[in-house]
């Protein structure tokens, strides 16, 4: 991503949606998993329904919920249970903590709003922002307005009224923390566990906890300049704008983009990099010793790694670090508009167009997308796979021993296992592998329906789609997926289990 000189205002996006997934498989031939299909909700009985507040619980699909309309009213189906009616519910919501412990929501009634968490409503308000789970779950924070103020509300209770509070509120991530932006008259303050910890500034930015939670460090502006307060101490020295305030993954090291004078650079402990003309965000390796991050350097893109920058191009994209630290790879675009892939910041292996690059959770291999000519190849150790006319990203299984990924030829598609292509479907999906990558699940399209395809072996239960941007999730020898049936109209969800 690349940094912009200027300041943004903190919105909320809503990005859920239900589609049919695109599915494939390898090697199918029949079987008998033991397989069954539990309806977890149903359309029927509504008027319309509305793919875009589907939500799941995605550490293990226990808990299903989606937003229907029944005549004037609006309800949130949850785990199949019908809510109580409202005049209508905010989109993006309904919300469901990954651990699927706990859901909320927005109803709106009458011309007021209000949460409704876990089934209990809480009090009502002028106007509500979307809810915001702490990681653990257990805590739940949103700014609600009352009249002329605006509050923090946290599990349906009143932290503190401002005229305003600035952007979303942010859970540590251990979420034993809560920190948030209040402004009264023309003055910002942060507040962190209900007490003000920085007030009296023009301005104040990009709340950030370390990793640990240990550290807590913003942007705030004094005067004309924009200083960084970490664990409450002020930088001496200001900038004419600072931004992606960045702690490292052990939570020692932290560094942020300051500009001055329209150049961009990195500040760490008070040390500045080069000056640039703009510069991209900052990514730490693993084991927090090396830093990287994009640069312009006049109308070239570079990307500097331990201080030195690496060779120049027209675009950057992929910064990655090998699990172990050791090895660093990215993609790019040439002056002459050729894809490329870079590795370690040194050796330059040039294609007619790239993908983003993978490594192995090893650190001993590395693999990405290349077109040479009309066709598409996965690179795997420097080596071309089989042509297709196209491919998907590639994953590795945890133990790095296999590589999968989608590929089309011929209008079909199959999924390519180690660069040995697997039986053809009309449509194949990414796959999905069990933490000890014994098994691997993927679905696929076939004859005009939908199926999973676990080892290569087709199961025997047809539907007609998945739930996209969902995943599969393997538990107690089994793996989980969300499908659905259309009848009459209607249409059913259902939670799918295989046994191996």
């Amino acid at each position: 991503m690349i940094i912009r000189k200027t300041e943004c205002q903190v919105t909320c996006c809503f990005l859920l949606a239900v589609i049919l997934i695109f599915a494939g498989q390898l090697n199918a031939q029949e079987t008998s998993f033991r397989e069954n299909a539990v309806q977890i909700g149903t359309t029927q009985g509504a008027d319309r329904f509305f793919p875009d507040s589907v939500s799941v619980s995605t550490e293990n699909l226990t808990r299903f919920a989606f937003l229907v309309r029944k005549g004037t009213n609006a309800h949130v189906i949850v785990d199949g249970q019908t809510g109580p009616p409202y005049d209508g519910i905010s989109k993006g919501t309904p919300i469901i903590h990954p651990s699927g412990e706990r859901y909320a929501y927005i109803a709106h009634k009458e011309g007021q709003m209000r949460v409704v968490s876990d089934g209990t409503a809480q009090p009502w308000y002028d106007g509500i922002d979307r809810p915001v789970f702490s990681p653990d779950g257990k805590r739940l924070a949103y700014r609600a307005k009352e009249g002329e103020k605006q509050i923090l509300v946290e599990d349906g209770e009143p932290v503190m009224a401002f005229d305003g509070i600035k952007g979303m509120p942010v859970f540590s991530p251990d979420s034993k923390h809560l920190a948030f932006m209040g402004v009264n008259g023309k003055k910002v303050s942060v507040v962190l566990d209900g007490k003000v910890i920085l007030e009296g500034y023009k301005n104040a930015r990009e709340i950030t906890f370390s990793p640990d939670s240990a550290h807590l460090a913003v942007a705030v502006k004094q005067k004309k300049n924009w200083h960084v307060a970490k664990d409450g101490k002020i930088s001496e020295k200001g900038f004419d704008f600072v931004q992606a305030l960045t702690f490292s993954p052990d939570s020692r090291r932290f560094v942020y983009a300051a500009e001055s004078d329209k150049e961009l650079f990195l500040v760490e402990n008070g040390a500045t990099t080069k000056h640039y003309r703009t510069v991209g965000e900052p990514l730490f390796s693993p084991n927090a010793k090396r830093l990287a991050f994009p640069a312009l350097l006049g109308e070239q893109w570079t990307v500097v790694l331990g201080g030195k920058a690496g060779p120049k191009f027209k675009k950057l994209a992929s910064l990655h670090f090998s699990p172990d630290s050791q090895k660093f790879a990215y993609s790019a675009i040439t002056k002459k508009d050729k894809g490329a892939v870079v590795i370690n910041n040194s050796e330059v292996r040039t294609y007619d167009s790239t993908g983003g690059t993978v490594f192995s959770p090893n650190s001993e291999h590395l693999a990405y997308r290349i077109r040479d000519g009309e066709k598409w190849h996965v690179v795997k150790d420097g080596k071309p796979g089989p042509a297709f006319d196209g491919v998907r990203m590639p994953l590795f299984s945890p133990d790095s021993r296999t590589l999968a990924y989608p590929a089309v030829k011929s209008e079909k598609m199959h999924m390519v296992t180690n660069h040995e292509p697997g039986k053809q479907y009309s449509r194949v999906g990414i796959p999905w592998f069990s933490p000890d990558s014994e098994h691997m699940v993927h679905t696929a399209k076939k004859a005009g329906e939908w199926l999973l395809v676990v080892n290569g072996k087709e199961c025997k239960k047809r539907f007609n789609g998945f739930l996209a941007n969902f995943p599969i999730v393997f538990e107690d020898g089994a793996c989980h997926a969300l499908a659905l049936r259309k009848t009459k109209g209607n249409i059913d969800f259902y939670r799918y289990e295989v046994q191996f």
